[in-house]
């Protein structure tokens, strides 16, 4: 019984994601990957086992087998996380709001937007969702003319000038994590 129910429910979420809509009617669509995968050679590799056995012996040293085990723990988590390549994902702006893969942002819920564009390290557009945790989210542009979708954003929503990449994500983006 409880099979049913559940497979009910399966073909109701596929309906509801696959029957088109007003955001499917985009004016500007492009593809991205759902982040970007940084290429890491040897020399990372050896080095960052390196850094991780010598935390986790000091850790061992030093009598804190919790955080060695948090650490430990964190290593495999992240490699699991990184197996699988990020997926591509279709992008689309239309009249009412922004698709990105099956989530909908209508326009009324984007407090702003602002476009990161430093070729050829990062190209991205970034909207604020008004209401949520994470409110901030980032979109590749990939190939995508980034002036196009900012003339085309700019008569929908708000634009936050000055804006520049976050500290976290030079960080993130110069070590290859």
């Amino acid at each position: 019984m409880f099979a049913k129910i559940k497979n009910k429910i399966k073909e109701h979420r596929l309906l509801i994601h696959n029957t088109p809509s007003e955001y499917d009617k985009s004016v500007i669509s492009w593809i991205a990957p759902e982040m970007i995968r940084h290429d890491r050679g040897t020399v990372w590799k050896i080095v960052v086992s390196l850094i991780s056995a010598t935390i986790i012996a000091g850790g061992i040293v030093y009598n804190s087998w919790t955080f060695s085990l948090a650490v430990a723990a964190f290593i495999v988590v992240y490699y699991l996380v990184n197996l699988e390549h990020p997926k591509d994902i279709e992008v689309k702006l239309s009249e009412i709001g922004i698709k990105v893969g099956t989530k909908k942002y209508p326009f009324s819920r984007i407090k702003a937007f602002w476009i990161i564009y430093e070729h050829p390290y990062v190209k991205t557009l970034n909207i604020r969702i008004a209401g949520e945790i994470l409110a901030d989210i980032t979109i590749q542009l990939n190939h995508q003319n980034s002036s196009e979708v900012r003339n085309f954003l700019i008569a929908h929503i708000p634009e936050l000038e000055g804006q520049s990449e976050k500290i976290t994500d030079i960080f993130l983006r110069l070590f290859k994590i």
